[in-house]
């Protein structure tokens, strides 16, 4: 019985690891602000500025 504490423990660090790797990746996939290569949301957010930033109030579509 003593020998089974152990293994849940072993388990319980290892998928604890494995769920904290695939967040940390997803993170840097996500939200990343590097220049050369920005997160898929940052990105996402930058082209969302443009638009409303380019966006001129005075001039109507018709």
């Amino acid at each position: 019985m003593n020998n089974n504490r152990g293994q849940i423990v072993v388990e319980y660090v290892l998928l604890l690891v494995i769920a904290v790797g695939i967040a940390a990746l997803l993170t840097s996939r996500l939200v990343s602000r590097n220049a050369d290569d920005p997160g898929i949301l940052v990105a996402k957010w930058h082209s969302i500025l443009q638009v409303v930033g380019d966006d001129v109030p005075d001039k109507r579509k018709k």
